[in-house]
């Protein structure tokens, strides 16, 4: 009876176990059908959604109201400001300017100022438009000195000409800066020229005049007059012609040459300056120098023009006799036809032409020697007796050229001496010089020696056996 009883209670578990689950898989169904009837439901609201979402943006009907919508989402977002909501109004900028000029407010009658920066930092801070905009205005860094005594003070800086819709500072915040009492100091005026470079070559400048006089009065510190060197009046001259009268502009320089920052009183002068165009018609004188290479020598030259107009003050004119043309032979080669520029002596300011064309043939080169040329003397001014070593009085000298140009050559044409000038009595030897009467430059002449031993004596004393005397 027992093992029915078991046989019972175990096909009453069985049937239990199996109702258990079928219950299982029977809610296991409805669950999987609530999440496909959720899921479904959330795809059908993303179509919609999607469908509306391109009905919005893609229909011009829409499309200004999500532009607007966009870009007030994207200036809220750029204009955030941690310290207020994405509506605030503006983001705060900061800018620095350089170079910003430094003024001062003081007693310019009565004192000068020394020590002031200037220039100076700004920086300006605010809404950012408005830091560009007072950005591009003309403001300045200044201090007020009213109320100041004479000494060295610290100051303030302020900003001023930016507007009151930014903050401004100022870097350095402070200065130290020195008030010193003006005096009154006569002082000479010197003078000038200026922008010459303008001025046509051919004119001279005289020496200008000042019609009131010369002297200025100067206000400034002690200080500042001793540093004052000279004061010059600047006249302009640039295209003038002829002489003419203006008010010239005052300046003081130091020693250095440095303008000196003072008042000038009156700042400018007075002056009256003549213009003329001296000059003077002077011949051209072609130098060669080196030697034409090859065994070659300058045979002829032809010049398109023989004189040159030159313009100077009548002092220069006076001194001057001729213009240069120095060509390097050396460079010839063959004949040639070139352009050479004139060479203007010292203080000539300028000539009709500067360039002369130049025609040069060339032809071989000819040797020949002049023999027992007399030695001469010059400046004996002491009126010594001279002697030479081995009774020497004449010397050979040779001539170079081509054939055409040395065949005519003589001891007429050449001079040699001895310069005994600053000479006192004793032995020496001295250097023979050569002078020639061409002046054609197509020959050339060489001393075979270069020097002569001379004894010079007083009058009264007499020479040694091996010498004899040569009279001047």
């Amino acid at each position: 009876m027992a093992k029915r009883k078991n046989d019972r209670n175990i096909a009453h578990d069985h049937d239990s176990k199996t109702e258990i689950a079928k219950r299982i898989a029977d809610q296991s169904k409805r669950v999987s059908s609530a999440y496909g009837n959720v899921e479904e439901g959330l795809f059908r609201v993303f179509r919609w959604f999607s469908g509306l979402v391109d009905r919005v943006l893609f229909t011009k009907k829409y499309l200004p109201i999500v532009s607007l919508l966009l870009a007030i989402f994207l200036y809220a977002t750029v204009n955030y400001d941690s310290e207020n909501s994405i509506f605030a109004n503006s983001l705060t900028s900061a800018r620095t300017l350089s170079n910003v000029a430094m003024r001062a407010t003081y007693n310019s009658e009565s004192f000068e100022v020394t020590g002031l920066p200037q220039t100076c930092q700004v920086m300006l801070t605010g809404d950012a438009a408005n830091v560009n905009n007072a950005a591009t205005r003309s403001g300045y860094c200044t201090i007020n000195l009213d109320g100041y005594t004479e000494g060295t003070h610290l100051v303030p800086v302020s900003v001023a000409g930016y507007g009151d819709s930014v903050s401004a500072t100022a870097a350095p915040s402070d200065v130290l800066v020195t008030l010193a009492r003006k005096t009154t100091q006569q002082f000479e005026v010197s003078y000038d020229f200026i922008n010459t470079d303008e001025m046509d070559d051919r004119y001279v400048l005289g020496e200008p005049t000042f019609p009131n006089g010369t002297g200025v009065n100067i206000r400034a510190s002690r200080e500042t007059l001793d540093s004052i060197a000279m004061v010059k009046a600047l006249i302009d001259v640039g295209g003038q012609t002829a002489s003419f009268e203006t008010e010239a502009r005052l300046v003081a320089y130091d020693n250095s040459g440095n303008a000196v920052d003072a008042e000038i009183v009156p700042n400018t002068i007075d002056v009256a300056v003549s213009v003329s165009s001296p000059h003077k018609t002077v011949p051209i004188v072609l130098n060669f120098s080196g030697e034409v290479q090859n065994d070659m020598a300058i045979d002829s030259v032809t010049m398109d023009r023989q004189t040159a107009t030159i313009y100077a003050p009548e002092s220069v004119l006076n001194s001057v006799s001729s213009v240069s043309i120095e060509y390097d032979a050396s460079t010839l080669t063959s004949d040639t036809t070139t352009t050479a520029p004139i060479h203007l002596p010292d203080g000539v300011s300028g000539s009709d032409t500067s360039l002369v064309n130049l025609t040069i043939s060339l032809a071989p080169r000819e040797t020949k020697t002049l023999s027992g040329v007399s030695i001469n003397y010059r400046n004996n001014t002491g009126n010594y007796s001279a002697t030479v070593l081995n009774n020497q009085t004449t010397v050979d000298v040779t001539v170079s050229g081509t054939q055409s140009n040395i065949t005519g050559i003589g001891q007429n044409d050449i001079f040699v001496y001895i310069d005994l000038a600053n000479l006192t009595p004793g032995t020496y030897d001295l250097p023979l010089v050569l002078e020639q009467s061409t002046t054609n430059g197509l020959v050339s002449f060489t001393l075979n020696q270069l020097t002569l031993q001379v004894t010079l004596e007083a009058e009264g004393v007499t020479a040694n056996e091996n010498t004899q005397e040569v009279i001047e």
